[in-house]
């Protein structure tokens, strides 16, 4: 059984030699209902992201995808907002991500909740997963929470 529990932050560092698998798995080890998507185009707050601008080889390195060649880490919070969040991925290395949250099945873009903290959608992805059989199904980007 999963309970929540307080995570005091979490350290992801990005190099251009790491694997965008590599940083999913580390964030998805911190929050087991949310997962990081990356994009080749950036979003705005509240918005989603076209599933055709994907980066679904997650063998593929940082340094190919990134927009700023900048070594360093990422400092995640869980109190930290989803916005800031992705917004933090970009500003610092050109990287455009997306929060997922698990629902049931699927996995949705936070779009619509993006004001909401790390903790609270994995809470809420907690939450919509004990009333639905796990199961591990496509990233569902044409709905919105």
């Amino acid at each position: 059984m999963y309970l929540c529990k307080k995570i005091h932050y979490m350290k992801i560092e990005i190099t251009g030699r790491k694997t965008i698998g590599q940083i999913q798995d580390e964030f998805h080890a911190a929050y087991p209902f949310l997962k990081i998507a990356f994009f080749s185009q950036p979003h705005r707050a509240h918005e989603g992201t076209p599933a055709a601008s994907q980066i679904t080889d997650r063998e593929l390195s940082v340094g190919h995808l990134r927009e700023i060649d900048h070594d360093g880490s990422v400092y995640i919070d869980p109190d930290m907002i989803v916005w800031h969040v992705e917004r933090l991925f970009e500003t610092e290395f050109g990287l455009h991500v997306q929060v997922l949250r698990k629902s049931g099945s699927v996995w949705l873009e936070t779009s619509m909740t993006d004001d909401l903290t790390l903790e609270d959608q994995n809470a809420r992805g907690h939450a919509y997963g004990m009333s639905h059989t796990e199961s591990e199904e496509p990233i569902d980007y044409r709905e919105q929470d």
